[in-house]
């Protein structure tokens, strides 16, 4: 009877000597400096920003401070690798892991962390929040999407500073439609984001077809006037002879319309300029001071039709600039 207590006994301390190695060996893993890594990369990817503020250390006067959440991840990132760890010192590590899209933007990233009290064992905590600054600009405009949100510099062209969380994708772009430009891409903290990233923007077809439709418009009623120098426009002719008939005009050449990046004298950024060259004609019949005889005639005039794009949250505003000087 003694030996079967003794052999149970034994047992009954083999089982637990293993269940304290397995609680020992959990907690280790629940609080090494891979597992905070790695529990971070997963909020991320995750897009649970609670708990990737939570594990960076942000409270709610730092959020207050920083103007809001750091953004997050804007891309769907299925790669989260923990590839090494170093020891510093007796309460530093550096932990180096991998992080991205894969096949598009994976990048390797690197986490300080520092040695904390957890009872008796040790967890590891972010030396510091890992967030990052990245300036973003549109080319000569205003308003620009960031991760999916609307961010507005002070002028046209100026840097809208951002913060987000690394090393989470940045992506901005435009959302106007009357505007195009392929969306740019950096993640923050890596090289990628070091310098301002600029989204080149170009007309979209849609402006395109308005402005060439304004122009056509205001060609329509310049050639509707059936005399010699039409108001307000420019093109017009000078007859040393005495007109016998009204002139009529027509569009022979249609207008090739080109709209103008940057920013042309008089115009204020986010503004394009519009120049539509074009060629007309004029019919008439005159007669000739002279000898008195009446002839018929058509002339062609070369012009340039210039104008102004204005781009709002209300749309875009054509405007059609006076001629300047009008060929006689």
């Amino acid at each position: 009877m003694a030996r079967r207590g003794m052999l149970w006994g034994g047992i009954v301390a083999a089982s637990v000597a293993v269940a304290a190695l397995s609680v020992t060996a959990a907690v280790a893993d629940a609080t090494s400096p891979e597992r905070t890594v790695r529990d971070y990369l997963a909020a991320l990817a995750s897009d649970d920003l609670a708990t990737a503020a939570a594990l960076s250390g942000l409270d709610a006067a730092d959020l207050d401070r920083l103007g809001g959440m750091p953004l997050g991840d804007a891309g769907t990132s299925d790669v989260a690798d923990i590839v090494d760890v170093i020891e510093l010192g007796p309460r530093t590590r550096i932990v180096t892991a991998r992080y991205g899209e894969r096949g598009v933007d994976v990048v390797p990233v690197t986490f300080e962390l520092e040695a904390a009290p957890f009872g008796p064992f040790t967890r590891w905590v972010l030396s510091g929040p890992p967030l990052a600054e990245v300036t973003v600009a549109a080319d000569g405009h205003v308003e620009v999407v960031v991760n999916g949100m609307p961010r507005s510099a002070e002028r046209g062209g100026g840097a809208i500073h951002v913060v987000g969380f690394v090393p989470a994708r940045l992506e901005a772009r435009i959302a106007s439609p009357f505007l195009d430009g392929a969306p740019v891409r950096a993640r923050f903290g890596t090289a990628s984001a070091a310098d301002a990233l600029v989204v080149e923007v170009a007309p979209s077809a849609r402006l395109q077809r308005a402005v060439e439709r304004e122009v056509e418009a205001f060609l329509d009623d310049c050639v509707a006037q059936r005399v010699l120098q039409p108001a307000g426009c420019p093109f017009g002719i000078t007859v040393p002879d005495r007109v016998v008939e009204p002139p009529q005009w027509r569009v022979s050449v249609p207008p090739v319309v080109t709209l103008v990046p940057g920013r042309p004298a008089g115009l204020v950024a986010g503004e394009w300029g519009i120049e539509a060259g074009v060629t007309v004609r004029v019919a008439l019949r005159v007669q000739r001071l002279i000898d008195g005889k009446i002839e018929d005639r058509d002339e062609a005039a070369v012009a340039v039709v210039r104008g102004s794009v204005a781009l709002d949250d209300e749309g875009a505003t054509i405007t059609i600039a006076p001629p300047e000087d009008v060929p006689g």
